[in-house]
C-alpha cells in the first residue's frame, strides 16, 4: 500500500487528559472484605490480591488467573469480579472487563466501587448515556454517595453536558465544601466551556487546600495549553512531577505535546521516563512505539507494540499502530489485515480510528483478491 498515515492520526487513546486518560475515573483495584461462601474461593482471592501489590504485568496476569479460579469456586464473589474487571480495564481489555464489572454490580448493587468501574468501562466503550444513567440512578437512591456523584460529573462533562455536570459538582460541594475532587471537576467544566479565568481560580483554590496537589498542577498545565502558553504548561507539568514523581499524567501530557509538535526524540525521552517509573503504562508504551516509528526505528517500534500486546492482547491502540506499521512501513499487508480486523472487534464503537481501520480492511482484502483474480484470467 502507498497510504502514508500521519503519526498524529494514530494516537488512539493518547489524548491530553487531566487524569491520565480521556474520561478516566481513576478507579483502582481494591481488596474489600471477603464474604465467600467457599473458603477455598476466599483463599484464592486473597492470594490473587497479594499478586496485585507487585504492580507488574506478570503479577497482574497471575492475579487475574487467581480471581478467575476463585470465581469458579464461588461465582457470586463480587470482589473477585470487581478486581478482575479493573485489572482488565487497566490492561485495555475493555470488552473482557465489562461482564466482570456487570456481574460485580449485580452481586453487590449497593456498592459504589463496582458501579463506578462499570460506568467507566461503558463510557470508554462509547456507551456514554448508559454510563450516565447508571450513575444517576445510584445517586438518586444513595444521595450521600459523593464519590459516585463526582464520577457522574466527570461523565457528564465528557459528554459536553456542562450545566448538568456543574449542578452535580455543586451538589457534591454542598455535602463536602472542601472536596478536592469535586473542585477539580468544577475547574475542568469551566475549562471545557472556555471560561479559563474562572477555571484558573478554581484550580488555585484546590492548591490552597492542598499545596502539593500534582493533579491541580497538571490541570493548570492543561489550562495553559488551552491559552497557547506551552512554556507555562510545561512548568506546571514539571511541578506536578516534583510533588509526586510517580504521577504519570503530567509527564504523559508533556510527551503528548512534544509528539504532536513532531519532536519525536524529546517525546521518546518523556515516554521512557514514564515507563521507568510505571513500566505497565501501556498507552505510554504504544506512544513510545509511535515515537520510534517517527525516528524510522521500525524494529524497535514493533518491539514496543508487541510488549504492549503481550501484556494486553486486545489493546486497541497497540493493535492499530502495529497494523499500520506492517501495512505502510514494512510492506506486510497480509500480516496487517488480521490486526485491523482484531482492532475492529475490540475497540470502542466511537474510537476515532475505526473508520480508517475499516478502509484498510476493505483495501487489504481487495489487494489480496487481485492476484487470485489475475491468475484465473491468465491463459
Amino acid at each position: 500500500m502507498t497510504r502514508r498515515v500521519p503519526l498524529l492520526l494514530v494516537l488512539t487513546g493518547l489524548t491530553l487528559a487531566a487524569c491520565g486518560g480521556s474520561a478516566s475515573l481513576a478507579v483502582k483495584p481494591a481488596a474489600p472484605p471477603v464474604k465467600a461462601a467457599d473458603p477455598e474461593a476466599a483463599r484464592l482471592y486473597l492470594d490473587a490480591v497479594k499478586q496485585l501489590s507487585a504492580k507488574d504485568s506478570a503479577s497482574e496476569g497471575r492475579a487475574l488467573a487467581g480471581f478467575e479460579q476463585a470465581l469458579q469456586k464461588d461465582p457470586q464473589l463480587w470482589e473477585a469480579h470487581y478486581n478482575a474487571g479493573v485489572v482488565l480495564r487497566r490492561r485495555g481489555e475493555l470488552r473482557k472487563a465489562l461482564p466482570h464489572l456487570e456481574a460485580a454490580h449485580r452481586s453487590a448493587p449497593g456498592e459504589g466501587e463496582p458501579l463506578i468501574a462499570l460506568a467507566e468501562v461503558q463510557h470508554a466503550l462509547g456507551e456514554r448515556e448508559e454510563a450516565a444513567d447508571l450513575l444517576a440512578e445510584y445517586v438518586q437512591e444513595h444521595p450521600d454517595a459523593n464519590a459516585v456523584r463526582i464520577a457522574l460529573t466527570a461523565v457528564l462533562r465528557e459528554q459536553g453536558e456542562y450545566d448538568k455536570a456543574l449542578t452535580r459538582a455543586r451538589e457534591a460541594l454542598v455535602r463536602e465544601p472542601a472536596n478536592v475532587q469535586a473542585l477539580l471537576e468544577v475547574g475542568r467544566i469551566y475549562r471545557a466551556r472556555g471560561d479559563l479565568d474562572v477555571a484558573e481560580l478554581v484550580f488555585e483554590k484546590v492548591l490552597a487546600l492542598d499545596p502539593k496537589s500534582a493533579t491541580a498542577h497538571n490541570d493548570l498545565g492543561l489550562l495553559a495549553l488551552a491559552r497557547g502558553d506551552t512554556q507555562r504548561a510545561f512548568d506546571e507539568f514539571d511541578k506536578a512531577g516534583r510533588h509526586d514523581e510517580r504521577f504519570t499524567p503530567a509527564r504523559l501530557n508533556r510527551a503528548s505535546v512534544l509528539l504532536r509538535a513532531g519532536d519525536y526524540a524529546a517525546a521518546r525521552g518523556e515516554y521512557e521516563k514514564v515507563l521507568s517509573v510505571a513500566p505497565d503504562t501501556l498507552d505510554a508504551r504504544v506512544a513510545l512505539g509511535i515515537c520510534l516509528r517517527g525516528l524510522n526505528k521500525q524494529a524497535e517500534a514493533e518491539a514496543e507494540y508487541q510488549k504492549a500486546l503481550a501484556a494486553a492482547p486486545n489493546h486497541a491502540a497497540a493493535l492499530f499502530n502495529l497494523a499500520v506499521l506492517r501495512a505502510e512501513f514494512q510492506s506486510r499487508p497480509g500480516d496487517a489485515l488480521p490486526l485491523f480486523e482484531r482492532y475492529l472487534e475490540v475497540s470502542a464503537s466511537d474510537d476515532p480510528q475505526r473508520k480508517q481501520a475499516e478502509r484498510y480492511v476493505t483495501d487489504l482484502k481487495a489487494q489480496a483478491s487481485a492476484p487470485a483474480a489475475s491468475a484465473k484470467e491468465a491463459p
